[in-house]
């Protein structure tokens, strides 16, 4: 009850900014909760890496939750990205197997990079953009530099995309901690191009004469 409040105390201010890594934080629709929106955020490192490695994501066998939290610890890795710069020395004294187990890691790591960049759209981890978001904005923009240059009346052009989610999208990109991942990314040699292009389907079914 409002009597019961000690004197001078003053209304809680819900933080703007992440106390960990200082980046700008998002409030749920309904304002029950608030979210950190750092890609590289540490409080949030295991989790992110575990959704970039996930099936439908890189789908990288090998890097689960024990082997992930060892090489946070360590501080090898403090970026879904750094994955893409983990060395045989930094990873074969993780497992009893040693250099076959830290070179089978490597090589699906390597792999990876190939993988189609509607895969990598949905392992960025952007607010509502799920593994069908990401094969679909990988299709209408052909690559995430074409995506990262699109704004909110382009993006809501795409089919299923509607303007929360595409708020959601531009300000991922805006992050500095999420350009800094996709240079990382760009650098480690990670495929940012599209090889399914979206069909414009308008006149399916249509003769003309």
């Amino acid at each position: 009850e409002l009597d019961k409040r000690p004197a001078g105390t003053v209304p809680y201010r819900l933080p703007d900014h992440c106390p960990i890594c200082g980046a700008a934080v998002a409030r749920d629709e309904d304002g029950a909760f608030i979210r950190c929106t750092g890609a590289e955020c540490p409080a949030q490192l295991s989790r992110n890496i575990a959704h970039f490695v996930s099936r439908d994501a890189m789908d990288i066998a090998g890097l689960g939750e024990a082997i992930v939290e060892a090489l946070i610890a360590k501080g090898d890795i403090h970026s879904p990205a750094d994955i893409y710069y983990l060395t045989l020395d930094q990873l074969k004294g993780l497992w009893k197997s040693g250099e076959v187990a830290a070179k089978k890691l490597l090589a699906a790591i390597a792999a990876s990079k190939t993988q189609d960049l509607g895969r990598l759209i949905y392992g960025l981890g952007i607010r509502q953009v799920g593994a069908k978001a990401g094969k679909t904005l990988a299709a209408a923009f052909g690559s995430l530099d074409g995506l990262m240059a699109a704004d909110l009346e382009t993006l809501t052009a795409v089919p299923d995309v509607g303007p929360v989610t595409a708020g959601y999208i531009l300000d991922w990109f805006a992050q500095p901690q999420s350009r800094h991942m996709v240079e990382r990314l760009r650098a480690a040699g990670v495929n940012f191009l599209s090889t399914v292009q979206q069909v414009d389907d308008r006149f399916a079914g249509m003769t003309f004469v």
